[in-house]
């Protein structure tokens, strides 16, 4: 007996070539029940036509056939979704979606909480003080921009100042920046609670009840304004804006940020750490911007704020643009119905956790709509404060929308995540070519919905050269207008230009001076 020989005899007698004869007749494109029946009952016909000739419904024969086809039907389409779940063109399911959008280095965005500011429109006190006039403020409702109260300002700013933190006072701020061309100052209450400074508020906006909340206002460090990361017992902060417009302007006047939701937390303890630590948060419906993270003492007060590491730019747990100093940092990964998770870092890039925390959440409707001024008025929220005696007494601020707020948004769904994910990883997170313009943005705001860049010049040509641009659109153009024109007083012809070369309007110029007159920007 020859080797082959007997090593197929010890596996059952049977090689691979005979076990595929047998099957070659077997009909492998069958994959639901009635077809599996159909050619079961084919494959026994023509293979046991001697053994097996009873078909008649009431075999017993026939509910095996029955429940073997089931079977592999419920086989068949188990395999053929789980096959599907691994390819994120095909995947049904959000969570394997998400997962093998993180394969791709692309963590999908959650629900954008809508968000903006409200103008003080009224200001009471409990407090007994008195304007240039001598007259009594408590309990006197003062508006602002009153038309029919000559000392409006007056009386406006006294009430202010009487709530507001030690050594500050209208024109004494503590901090102040140009915030989107506006002249911006910080101002803080000298307000007594112990809590976080949030005040909830409901409205009806788009046809729907909804919860906001109004929150500690600033702009400190940044080129914009934000809500301050929340810690209790905190003095509640709002900011004065003056366009240089009058105090009718909807951009002057002291404001406070809100924002939709409501802020939830949650503690939780790390007693045994290990590398890249992962702590689930299922509440659902957590917004896209608003996680803080704190490490706890023993006692339950909140120390140092973790720093998170946000993979949308290029910052990750294992590569981050921060400082080296600062080590407490975490991430946090987008999982089904907005829930996250916190991944800390490994021990190497980051330090591992231990001990005791707490995160603040804000949970979100998750809708996009837009909200109108009027949607957002007679809003008032009462705030305790100590004056300069020590006395407790009550401001009670009046807030209004002055501008259409549209800046909410739905989490992404599973087709924007299949677009944007192989788009942001074909990009790496850096754009060079024309096509990085056109695909990395679309990833970093539900909002934009199209982008086109056209490719003007390229890396690595030398600036010593004059760049010539291949299609004739670009080359030698100075833009320096964009709403000017040029028409003939005879017939009132426009000839409308939005980029020019500076020597053809020149020459254009001067050519025709004495025909033409010039109306715009151009100089």
């Amino acid at each position: 007996m020859t080797t082959t020989t007997r090593q197929n005899n010890l596996i059952l007698n049977e090689d691979w070539t005979r076990i595929y004869q047998t099957f070659k007749n077997a009909d492998f494109k069958s994959y639901d029940f009635e077809n599996l029946r159909r050619v079961i009952i084919t494959y026994l016909r023509e293979n046991y036509p001697e053994d097996f000739n009873d078909y008649i419904e009431s075999s017993e024969y026939m509910a095996l056939i029955d429940a073997v086809a089931f079977l592999g039907q419920s086989l068949a389409f188990r395999i053929d979704l789980a096959s599907r779940e691994n390819f994120i063109e095909l995947a049904e399911r959000k969570e394997s979606v998400l997962r093998l959008a993180r394969m791709l280095s692309y963590n999908a965005k959650r629900n954008i909480a809508s968000s903006g500011l409200l103008k003080f429109s009224t200001v009471t006190t409990t407090e007994d003080i008195l304007d240039s006039n001598g007259k009594n403020l408590a309990q006197q409702i003062v508006s602002w921009n009153d038309p029919t109260n000559t000392n409006w300002l007056e009386q406006f700013i006294t009430v202010l100042n009487s709530a507001m933190a030690d050594n500050t006072e209208f024109g004494r701020s503590q901090g102040s920046a140009t915030i989107q061309g506006i002249p911006t100052e910080q101002y803080r209450l000298r307000s007594t609670s112990t809590d976080v400074a949030i005040y909830t508020f409901n409205k009806t906006v788009a046809g729907r009840g909804m919860a906001f909340e109004i929150v500690s206002t600033s702009f400190n460090g940044s080129d914009s304004i934000y809500e301050e990361p929340p810690v209790p017992g905190n003095q509640l902060g709002f900011v004065y804006r003056n366009d240089g417009k009058g105090p009718g302007s909807q951009n002057t006047g002291f404001y406070l940020m809100f924002k939709q939701g409501s802020l939830e937390l949650a503690d939780f303890s790390i007693d045994v750490p290990t590398t890249n630590e992962t702590i689930s948060v299922d509440s659902i419906n957590i917004n896209n911007d608003d996680i803080w993270l704190y490490s706890l003492s023993p006692l339950g007060a909140q120390l140092a704020e973790w720093t998170q590491v946000s993979t949308l730019i290029g910052n990750n747990i294992a590569y981050n643009s921060l400082s080296q100093n600062i080590r407490d940092i975490y991430s946090v990964i987008t999982k089904e119905n907005d829930r996250v998770d916190l991944k800390f870092a490994d021990g190497v890039y980051g330090n591992i956790p231990q001990g005791a925390f707490r995160v603040y959440y804000r949970v979100s409707n998750g809708l996009s709509y837009t909200i109108a001024p009027a949607e957002m008025r007679g809003i008032n929220i009462a705030i305790p404060y100590i004056n300069t005696k020590g006395v407790q007494h009550t401001l009670t601020i009046g807030l209004a929308l002055q501008s259409s707020v549209s800046s909410s948004a739905a989490s992404e769904d599973i087709d924007t995540i299949r677009t944007n994910a192989p788009a942001q990883y074909y990009t790496q997170n850096r754009m060079i070519t024309g096509e990085d313009y056109n695909l990395a943005p679309l990833s970093s705001s539900q909002n934009i919905l199209k982008i086109k860049a056209v490719n003007r010049t390229s890396s690595g040509i030398s600036r010593n050269f004059e760049i010539i641009d291949a299609s004739g659109k670009y080359s030698s153009v100075n833009v320096f207008a964009n709403d000017g024109f040029l028409y003939k007083e005879e017939v009132e012809r426009f000839l409308t230009f939005k980029w020019a070369s500076r020597i053809d309007i020149i020459n254009f110029i001067r050519n025709s001076i004495d025909k033409f007159r010039i109306h715009g920007d151009v100089t």
